[in-house]
């Protein structure tokens, strides 16, 4: 870093610089996030109040140094200005730059990469302004704090100071007065101007990813909308990148049978699996603008697929008898369906193993059928339910119920008494 500690301690009434013309219109990034165009200038001035006889005024470490730097493509370097100690009716200490070319805009944001540090103690009336002048004449100032008789100082972080000047302007100052005692042990520091400042880019809250619920085999989609931080100035070259979250790593994704769009705002899927249950996805937007670097990461959105992976099987087989029994045993289960989301059960029967109906109020995981006169087959259907998308049944094996008429051996009995009769 520039260093800019050298105290000024000449008693001179005026101390004024003028620089040949610096880089501008550089695209810098700022250390602390986002990143600017730096202010098109070529002048700079800096001018440290140390002695005057009229009004009086007397100040022990005045500064006012490398305004040079407030516009140069060094992010850490900086201009600065230092009231000193001191008592008396003291003029304007400040530094600033500006241009000879054409005037800067009414209405357009200018943007102050400012810090301060140190500890003030004034009896004093006292201000730190940005004032900015066209052709040598103050049009617009803008106070950076103001203070009052006892000021006991603050120290301001690193941070960006937004003003827009309603008038044309060619030059503009950080500048700093007081009247009366002031002891101050204090610093602003100017990093950089920018006539652009872009601080980077985040979701729109209402058009974040959301969680789908969809049956299988279905579609669904995902949307992120990326938006500016920033109200005046918008990142260029937006791209996005959709990605799953699979084995705790995020994963780019890429398009398939059942993804496309996958580098858009909004991601469709397709042909859904039931193994897409509970996949998580997010979209990665970025920007590259000239040096500068964006990047936000949206909310995560999940997916739910109402399925049904496995209808289970039922059992068994029966054979029955109309003359001794023709009451089925209940029909159970052999395995458990498996479904994402709530099972519900339908039972069929059918006559000829062809033409399934519905049996009335016969939905539970098992079934205990009524008497039958004839050979009948019966199926359970099952269904998921999830978040209201409801499938269609899919259905276990069949089991049959053969029914014979008769079962019983039939033995011809009599009780009349059979005899022959023996003669001499």
């Amino acid at each position: 870093m520039k260093t800019n500690s050298i105290l000024h301690y000449v008693l001179t009434a005026l101390c004024f610089f003028v620089s040949d013309k610096m880089m501008a219109q550089e695209m810098v990034s700022l250390p602390m996030g986002g990143c600017g165009r730096l202010l098109d200038t070529n002048t700079s001035t800096q001018k440290a109040t140390a002695f005057v006889l009229f009004p009086p005024c007397a100040r022990l470490g005045v500064e006012a140094s490398n305004p040079q730097y407030m516009t140069d493509t060094d992010v850490n370097s900086y201009g600065v200005m230092k009231p000193g100690t001191g008592v008396g009716f003291c003029g304007a200490t400040y530094i600033g730059v500006g241009t000879t070319g054409n005037d800067f805009p009414a209405n357009k944001p200018i943007y102050f990469d400012f810090a301060s540090e140190g500890f003030n103690f004034n009896a004093s009336i006292n201000s730190t302004n940005f004032v900015f002048y066209n052709n040598g004449t103050e049009v617009y100032s803008t106070p950076v704090g103001g203070h009052f008789f006892f000021d006991f100082g603050t120290s301001e972080p690193r941070k960006i100071i937004k003003i827009i000047p309603p008038v044309a302007w060619d030059e503009v100052r950080l500048s700093y007065s007081d009247i009366g005692i002031g002891f101050t042990f204090n610093d602003s520091r100017i990093y950089n101007i920018l006539s652009e400042y872009y601080t980077g880019m985040k979701f729109i809250d209402t058009q974040q990813p959301t969680d789908k619920t969809v049956v299988a085999g279905g579609s669904a989609t995902m949307t992120g909308v990326i938006e500016n931080t920033s109200t005046d100035e918008t990142p260029e070259n937006i791209t996005y990148q959709w990605q799953v979250l699979n084995g705790g790593v995020w994963t780019d994704l890429s398009n398939n049978a059942n993804y496309s769009n996958v580098t858009s705002s909004t991601l469709n899927i397709s042909n859904i699996p039931a193994g897409f249950h509970n996949n998580q996805y997010r979209v990665v937007a970025k920007s590259s603008f000239y040096t500068c670097s964006f990047q936000a990461i949206s909310n995560v959105g999940r997916l739910f697929v109402s399925a049904v992976n496995n209808p289970g099987t039922i059992a068994a087989d029966q054979t029955l008898c109309m003359d001794i029994n023709n009451d089925p045993a209940v029909f159970t289960q052999t395995t458990a369906a498996q479904v994402t989301g709530t099972a519900e059960f339908q039972w069929q029967s059918s006559a000829d193993n062809s033409t399934f109906v519905n049996i009335t109020n016969a939905t539970s995981a098992t079934y205990d059928a009524p008497p039958v006169t004839q050979t009948t087959y019966y199926r359970r259907g099952v269904r998921s339910t999830l978040n209201g998308n409801t499938t269609a049944y899919q259905y276990s094996n069949v089991v049959k119920v053969t029914i014979k008429p008769s079962c019983l051996i039939r033995c011809i009995t009599t009780n009349r008494m059979i005899y022959t009769k023996l003669t001499n």
